[in-house]
């Protein structure tokens, strides 16, 4: 009976894994419907953590768990205008992964951001905002993939959209008529380096 636990111990020891890493956030919004406004990518940076669970040779499941910094830059003609924005989130992200070969995999997932701040960047300076132009909280999607180059050590690239508009105001033209079917989604090209410490 200790054999058969101590050896059930060692396996679903073995398929529990943890990675932490960092990199780069390079994102922008996609606006809908809105001409005025013309942002440009910002790049930003993350950290993260993820417990990974392996379901078979080829096939996990994990949960990202990142401290994320994102956001966008505007084309301003004087500096009484607000320059850019930045967002900070709680990034929960669980996601399913499969290894083509071994060096190899693809993954994908539907998470949560939480946003624990927003600044906006005025005169080359970052203030925080009172009025928060986006919401709280809101879902996105992720899809990407992982090398693995050498043992422990993974790079991947990322593509995230949130689902829903980030935000939750209202538009209106030039003519003070509402502009309808406004979205504003946040998106993001994550490059990253991460390293299993088990």
């Amino acid at each position: 009976m200790v054999f058969f636990c101590l050896l059930r111990t060692e396996y679903v020891h073995s398929q529990l894994n943890i990675y932490v890493g960092g990199g780069a956030n390079f994102s922008n919004v996609s606006i809908k419907n809105i001409e005025s406004l013309h942002p440009n990518t910002a790049t930003n940076f993350f950290i993260s953590a993820r417990p990974e669970f392996g379901l078979t040779d080829k096939l996990n499941v994990g949960l990202d768990i990142q401290f994320s910094r994102k956001g966008y830059n505007n084309e301003v003609s004087n500096n009484q205008d607000i320059s850019g924005y930045r967002f900070q989130y709680l990034d929960l992200i669980p996601q399913v992964q499969y290894k083509i070969i071994k060096q190899l995999a693809i993954y994908g997932g539907l998470g949560i951001a939480i946003q624990t701040s927003e600044k906006y960047n005025i005169g080359e300076v970052w203030k925080e905002s009172v009025n928060k132009l986006s919401k709280s909280s809101d879902f996105n999607y992720v899809a990407g993939f992982r090398i693995f180059p050498v043992e422990k050590l993974g790079v991947h690239i990322q593509y995230a959209s949130s689902l829903t508009s980030i935000t939750d105001l209202v538009f209106v033209d030039d003519q003070g008529q509402i502009i309808t079917d406004t979205e504003i989604l946040l998106k993001n090209l994550q490059l990253g380096i991460t390293y299993k410490i088990f």
